[in-house]
Order: C-alpha cells, then structure tokens, then sequence
C-alpha cells in the first residue's frame, strides 16, 4: 500500500530567489494550504468547458457530415435513448422495442440523471437539450475539481488549467455532450475525491449519496471511501455513520428492482440477459484484446485495445505519483471494468474517470515546458481525442 500522510500535504510555494529556466515562465504558485475557492476556479473551469464541447461538437459534425449522417441523431444516440425515454415516462412506459417487459431494459439504467432532466423539461425545454446544456455545466465543475486535485499535486494555475483540459478532453469525451451520465459522474466523483482528501465525511457522504443514484460503478468509490475511514476515521464516529449513510442508497435501489426483476433474475440478472455484463476476473477482456490484436483490422477495436491496455499501465506508472484517494479510486474503477465481460467497445467510455491517473504528467510538462508548447501539446490533445470521439460514435458501428 502506497504511503498516504495522515494530513493533507500541501506544496509550499518557491523558494525566494530561486531561478527559472531561461526562456520558461514559472509556473504560478500553488496556495500554501487548503483548497482554492470554487468560485474563483469556476470561470477558468467553464471556458474549458465549453471551448472542449465546441471542438468535440464541431469534429462530430465535420465527420457526421462526411458519412451522412445527422449530428442530432449522433448526439442522441446509443443509450441516450434510454435516458431520455425514462425522463419522459418512467420505466415502466418507455418507447423501446424489446421482446420482454420494457422495465427489464430500463431499470438498468440508474434514475439520478433521468430524474434531473425531467426536473429540467418542466422549463419547457426540450430534454435533447437540457442534457447537453446540463452536462455541459458538469463538465465545467468536473474541471474545477480535476484543478484542485492538480494544486495538491504543486500545480499552479497554468498546470490547473492544462489538466482540467487533459481530463475534460479525454478519448470518448463526446459523452459529455450527450444523455449519457458521465458528465455528472465525474463531476461527482472528483469532488467526492476532494472531499475524502481533506476527510470531510459528510461531504464525502453527500456525493457518496448522489453517485449511488446515478450508476452501478459508484460502488468503486464507495470502496474507496471505507478504505479512507479505515484508515483516518476509524476512532471517529461521525467517518463510520457517514459512510454508512452514503452505503445505504445503492442497494436500496437494487432492492427496489428485485421488486420487478425477481422473474429475470434481478438486476444484475438483466445485466447479464441483455449487456452479458458479469464478472469473470477478466477472462473475456483478455480473449477480446488477443483477438483485436492477431484476427481483427477493425480501427473501432483497435481504439478500444489501446486503451484496454493503456488504463492498467498508467494505473502501475501513476503509483506513488497521483493523489492517493486518486489512485485507489482508479484502481477500483479499471478492476471494476476490466475484470468483467460485457460490451467490450464501451470501455473507454467506462474509463474515462480514471484518467485522473495522468495529472502528475501534467503538472510536471506545466512546470518544465515552455507555454507555447504546452497550450500545444493540450491542443493536439483536444482534437485527437475529439477524433476519438467522432470516430467510435458515427464510423463505428457497434454502440460505445
């Protein structure tokens, strides 16, 4: 187990008089101590944002154009349509063509982000829209979470900057724009990590709480969670109580479930039925990368592989390096995905929290690279990845 201080360890600022590479700007010194103000990360955080979303937007339509294909139905597609049936109508009502009861489709899918967009289009708007609007607000405070956890790693405000665009921009990103729960989740979970660094429990409870109704994989940060209490609130009792409370709504929802799965053998029962997602210690994950890699020329698959693999690797070289609730968390999260069966092609979409593994980098290229090589490096960045992105949501064709 990677050495974890008892207390937040903060970076203190440079010592007077020392020097600078000629010809690099120094890097703005990190606060002292404690967290910067939200507030004054939210602008930086919002242009990220949406600048992101613009160039991933604008990529899709160039390459949606190309194949003929509309860049609404892009936006919309794949499981977005169960997202927004649910927001429509519920479970049990939705407009999805299965040869069972519908309800054994949808109640895989958790109901915090329907809930909120049927919230939303009772303004009138329409729920398409709400959704990219919403989760474009929630990439904007995913950022400025991923800003913070930079400034503990001695980050100033350019190395904040460039690694809220390294995570807001990873390959499959253009999940953030669409009916998809990714937005809200990293959102949630970055600041869910913020919290249980600075062992504020009952706010660590609060997004514990939140995450549980939005999807399956919240249990990944839940595990961190007691790991955190073992380890720095086991004599407090107000750790214990909260993370029970923040337990509480995940198998609640499962239970609730059971009420009407219990014929197709409850929720994970579905799981298996219709997405053959079930744990297998990852015996199907190594079939799919040798197959891609020996039999396939698929471009789809390869992209796939690439991160398959990429994701234990940078998990072994960010050891030590990262924030340690960061690294645990993204631990969690590639042995959740990775030693499972399932769609194979949606793992870089179930991935993307972990890339929270690549801020040491970041912040190290802030501080060594010259500004102009860095704004570059994180454009090169932006536009691979809404490549990625554009590539695996219209030229592929299996669902992402």
């Amino acid at each position: 187990m990677c050495c974890v201080p008892e207390e937040n360890t903060m970076t203190t600022a440079p010592e007077p008089g020392k020097k600078t590479a000629p010809g690099k700007e120094p890097d703005a010194a990190p606060t002292p101590e404690g967290t910067p103000g939200v507030l004054s990360l939210l602008p930086m955080a919002v242009l990220v944002a949406v600048v992101g979303t613009a160039v991933r937007i604008a990529v899709l339509s160039g390459i949606a154009a190309v194949n003929e294909q509309e860049l609404w139905d892009q936006l919309t597609a794949w499981d977005s349509k169960y997202y927004l049936e649910i927001a429509r109508v519920g479970y049990f009502d939705a407009d999805i063509h299965t040869d069972g009861p519908v309800h054994e489709i949808t109640m895989a899918f958790f109901p915090g982000f329907p809930i909120l967009l049927r919230v939303l289009g009772w303004t009138g708007i329409s729920l398409e829209v709400a959704a990219l609007l919403v989760n474009t607000l929630f990439t904007a405070v995913m950022a400025a979470g991923v800003m913070v956890l930079a400034q503990r790693l001695g980050a100033g405000r350019r190395g904040q900057c460039a690694a809220a665009i390294v995570v807001s921009s990873a390959p499959m990103s253009i999940v953030f724009s669409m009916p998809y729960t990714e937005a809200l989740f990293g959102a949630l979970v970055v600041w869910g990590l913020v919290a249980l660094d600075e062992r504020d429990w009952w706010s660590a409870a609060a997004f514990g709480i939140a995450l549980s109704f939005v999807r399956l994989t919240s249990v990944d940060f839940l595990a961190v969670f007691g790991l955190w209490v073992l380890l720095y609130g086991r004599r407090s009792w107000q750790a214990w109580l909260s993370l029970i409370v923040a337990s509480l709504p995940l198998p609640g929802y499962l239970l609730w479930t059971q009420r009407y799965l219990a014929e197709a053998g409850g929720y994970f029962g579905i799981q298996t039925e219709h997405w053959n997602s079930t744990f297998d210690g990852g015996v199907a994950t190594v079939r799919f990368v040798w197959e891609t890699l020996t039999e396939n020329n698929d471009v789809g698959y390869l992209l796939t592989v690439l991160v398959i693999l990429g994701a234990p690797v940078l998990l072994i070289a960010a050891w030590g390096k990262v924030n340690p609730v960061a690294w645990w968390f993204s631990a969690a999260l590639c042995a959740n995905v990775l030693l499972s069966d399932g769609i194979m092609h949606s793992r870089p979409r179930l991935l993307l929290p972990a890339i929270i593994l690549v801020l040491p980098w970041v912040v190290r290229a802030a501080t060594a690279w010259r500004p102009r090589m860095l704004w570059a490096a994180c454009g090169a960045w932006v536009l691979w990845s809404a490549w990625f992105s554009a590539y695996m949501l219209v030229v592929f064709e299996w669902a992402i």
